[in-house]
């Protein structure tokens, strides 16, 4: 490990700063809370001891922030990575105090991707300065550097008709690739959830499925208890005699951690393209469709309330605002004359 660059703390601004060069020997400068020179020298310490290789760096930063997701359990840590692959370039030597919404706009610019990838790689960058606020990694500042993101796209839930599933089920072919199918549209999982599914979590005396297994802590993306309805039921039956090891989904003996390739070639067959998370939302839309109340589809997904649900899947409820329409209806036909009262004069001066 290389020595840690000199720092100094120096006159600025009526008070102090704290300089020093970083890894490709810019100059950096940032304000001190101190107001006089001891307690400026102690600051600057502290923040020189706190840092792995000197001032913390944006690449500090995301990567103490990548740590901590990944300590905790995260399953999607993975697409973050890769994010910050892509960002490194740019953003590892930034100083965090440095950072404006014209950066994240010349950074938007510098990368010739969808604006949703940049909206999802500069989310990780915000995330990661507010962690460093909040555990007061950057004492100069209380909150987080102000961030610019590109508007966000418009999510839509694309889902395949009961007769393009049948059809896409039909021309897949790996007994395991038709069992994730089958769990994926009928208990409406996203697909992590069924990778790490087991046997001891499926309870065929109860009919219940439950998707978080033993020892994982519940998160954002809740995994729930869910039914098992007779055709799910059928399909897990002649799985579990089949099973050779305790994976639900697997193949040879083994549990898989990717479906792709099953998906890519059962389109091919059937000429029905989806991906496994098409399959939550498919399951999602015909249970709309067939009037399920969207606090009941709300438990089912995992959801902590109904309104992410409502927001994508109350379109497709034949209820959906048809209260609305009746009461225009209603209001077309009523013999009652509405009275209102005139608005009150409004007297200007001259």
């Amino acid at each position: 490990m290389s020595e840690k660059p000199e720092y100094s703390v120096q006159r600025f601004r009526g008070g102090y700063a704290f300089v020093y060069h970083d890894e490709t020997g810019a100059r950096r400068r940032r304000r001190l809370d101190s107001g006089d020179r001891t307690s400026a020298e102690a600051e600057a310490r502290d923040i020189w001891d706190n840092a792995e290789q000197g001032p913390l760096t944006v690449g500090r930063l995301v990567k103490k922030h990548l740590d901590a997701k990944r300590a905790g359990g995260m399953i999607t840590i993975g697409r973050r990575d890769d994010a910050w692959k892509a960002m490194k370039p740019f953003w590892e030597n930034v100083d965090p105090l440095r950072i404006d919404a014209q950066m994240c706009k010349d950074y938007a610019e510098s990368r010739d991707v969808a604006g949703t990838t940049v909206r999802l790689e500069l989310s990780l960058l915000s995330s990661a300065l507010g962690r460093a606020v909040d555990d007061k990694k950057l004492p100069s500042i209380t909150v987080k550097p102000p961030m610019w993101l590109p508007p966000a796209a418009e999510r839509k839930a694309r889902h395949l008709t009961p007769q393009r599933f049948k059809k896409l089920l039909a021309g897949t072919i790996a007994p395991h690739a038709r069992l994730y199918m089958m769990l994926g549209v009928f208990t409406l999982a996203r697909p992590q959830a069924l990778f790490d599914l087991k046997w001891p979590q499926v309870d065929f005396i109860r009919g219940i499925i439950d998707l978080n297994p033993p020892g994982r802590r519940q998160t954002a993306k809740r995994r729930p208890v869910v039914p098992m309805n007779s055709m799910l039921r059928a399909e897990l039956a002649a799985a579990f005699n089949a099973r050779t090891c305790p994976s639900v989904i697997e193949r040879g003996g083994k549990p898989i951690a990717s479906i792709k390739k099953a998906f890519k070639a059962a389109g091919e067959r059937s000429g029905v393209h989806a991906t496994p998370y098409t399959l939550r939302h498919t399951g999602a839309v015909w249970a709309a469709e067939q009037g399920t109340p969207m606090s009941e589809l709300a438990q089912m997904m995992g959801h902590d309330d109904d309104r992410t649900t409502s927001k994508h899947y109350a379109r497709y409820s034949p209820e959906y605002l048809r209260g609305v329409a009746q009461a225009v209806e209603d209001a077309f036909n009523s013999d009652t004359e509405v009275q209102t009262e005139p608005s009150a004069p409004v007297h200007r001066r001259a």
